[in-house]
């Protein structure tokens, strides 16, 4: 008898053990609701949240280390390029499916990045990036040949952050408009529902068992069992949510409220910094009154940026004086303080430009400025996707030298919009690409059209000759030296206004484990996360 209540005993102590050291628990992130994307498939949606959003979902032939950001296998096993830099060919995992079933092969991939280069699936940014593609073979079922037109050097980048990939069944049952709210890939979670300004919900996908090197351990289902992302707009309900049981993690933590989690034992703070552009504002030099180079400087030499990182962001940001921010690998220093804080330079510079104060309302007004009437207020629009108490704060900085700033709100389809139709002054424009090829996106003057980046309307033949030899170089030192001279170019000429520097800021309860930061620290990963 003893025997069995011992025997009894010892399985109630094993199936206890179990249950106390069994990973997974339900992730509920608290993200910012005007970081919603309008569309949650990313092959269509530019924006950096459906990338991470997709995460979840799917898988990608190249992955980026967060640990050096080197790039690497997932999909691929392995890959080559011709000593002419023209021909890339890809070995595929085998025993890989979609979520419906579907066999993960070279035919699927092909069908994907044909999906992007369709101009009826209106993919925009990730067509201009696969806009070199000369060709796509399967080869086989685990081959993969594609040819450019020319050299590539970012072909790698462009697959690790532009090509997640879609069952071919599932994109042929599912209408563009259907298929964000269906998405089938072959990632470590399913979508079950997304309810657009209100929440998506993800389930754990038991099948998945190829997750990239930084999945511990490496195959098999990851151990949330769901995750649900929760878009919220007010910055004092995202701040403060996580001292309930609403959310165990925030992403996009509004700065004022991080310092009542540093110090407390319940929580962890995580802070990463996003290479690229930074919080920069394009201006759009087509039409008054920012075809002026003149009031374009002023604009520069009015912004105090150290300010406005101390008033709005409690000094946690990262300050810019350029079109690229600090830290980024090609970033030229040499040009950072060409526009230093100088409010009397900036009043000198309007008033050289033909703009007085001589109703003494503190605004300045047009005189013999041509495309304007005499007595024209110096009005600038500036438009943005959210931040508000920064532009605020940037509207009182440049009344100071007389500009009247004017602020607004809008979408990111509306911004897009505004863009093509140049109905803009100064735009919030913001790309986090830590290769050179970024200044290419945004400053190459044929980049225009519809799904293109290059907004401010600015054409310079020279400019476009170094940004046009910068992304064909396979030298990355060598497009470094290129993106250093196009830096030159763009800052003389004053067509962006460079902010901060975002630090994305994720705050997470203690029981949550396994948070890991991407290479970018806009991104993160799951595959590790588990509640304790």
């Amino acid at each position: 008898m003893n025997k069995i209540k011992c025997f009894v005993s010892f399985i109630l102590i094993v199936a206890f053990s179990s249950c106390v050291f069994a990973k997974g628990g339900h992730l509920i992130i608290a993200m910012n609701g005007k970081s919603e994307p309008a569309n949650l498939d990313s092959q269509l949606d530019p924006y950096d949240s459906a990338k991470v959003l997709n995460n979840f979902v799917a898988d990608r032939l190249v992955f980026i280390n967060p640990n050096g950001a080197q790039y690497e296998p997932h999909l691929a096993t392995g890959w080559s390029v011709s000593s002419n830099n023209l021909t890339w060919t890809f070995k595929l995992r085998k025993g890989v499916k979609f979520q419906d079933g579907t066999d993960f092969n070279a035919q699927a991939v092909k069908s994907n990045i044909e999906r992007i280069l369709d101009p009826n699936t209106g993919s925009g940014e990730a067509a201009a990036e696969f806009g070199l593609i000369k060709s796509i073979n399967a080869d086989s079922d685990y081959k993969l040949i594609i040819t450019t037109k020319e050299p590539f050097p970012g072909f790698l980048h462009t697959l690790a952050t532009q090509l997640v990939i879609w069952s071919p069944t599932a994109l042929k049952k599912y209408s563009i408009s259907e298929f964000s709210n269906k998405l089938v890939g072959t990632g470590p979670f399913k979508l079950t529902k997304w309810i657009p300004n209100n929440y998506a919900s993800f389930e754990r996908w038991d099948d998945y068992n190829w997750g990239p090197s930084i999945k511990k351990p490496r195959f098999g289902p990851v151990h949330l069992d769901k995750i649900t992302v929760k878009f919220i707009d007010e910055q004092l309900v995202r701040g403060t949510i996580i001292t309930t049981d609403d959310a165990n993690m925030i992403w996009d933590t509004p700065a004022q409220f991080v310092s009542k989690y540093e110090n407390s034992s319940d929580y962890k703070v995580v802070s990463g910094f996003q290479a690229g552009t930074g919080m920069q504002y394009v201006m759009n030099i087509t039409k008054p009154p920012l075809n002026n180079i003149l009031v374009r400087k002023a604009i520069r030499y009015a912004t105090n940026q150290n300010a406005l990182n101390e008033l709005v962001y409690e000094g946690r940001y990262l300050p810019m004086g350029g079109p690229l921010n600090n830290v980024h690998t090609c970033f030229n220093s040499a040009i950072e303080n060409r526009y230093a804080y100088d409010l009397n330079k900036a009043k000198m510079l309007l008033a050289e430009a033909g703009y007085h104060d001589r109703d003494g309302d503190g605004i300045v007004e047009s005189y013999g400025v041509a495309g304007l009437e005499d007595g024209t207020p110096l009005r600038v629009l500036w438009t943005a996707l959210s931040r508000q108490a920064k532009g605020e704060a940037l509207q009182g900085q440049l009344r100071m030298a007389g500009i009247n700033l004017e602020l607004e709100i809008v979408p990111g389809p509306v911004q897009l919009e505004r863009a093509q139709k140049k109905t803009f002054d100064l735009m919030y424009e913001r790309q986090r690409i830590p290769v050179p090829d970024v200044l290419h996106l945004v400053y190459y003057s044929k980049n225009s059209g519809v799904g293109g980046w290059a907004w401010t309307g600015f054409e310079d033949s020279n400019l476009d000759k170094i940004l046009s030899t910068m992304k064909n170089s396979v030298d990355p030192v060598k497009a470094c030296d290129y993106a250093k001279k196009a830096q030159v170019i763009i800052q003389e000429n004053a067509i962006q206004l460079p902010t901060l520097g975002q630090a994305m800021i994720y705050v997470h309860k203690s029981e949550l484990k396994g948070f890991q930061l991407g290479a970018q620290g806009g991104q993160f990963y799951v595959y590790n996360m588990y509640i304790e």
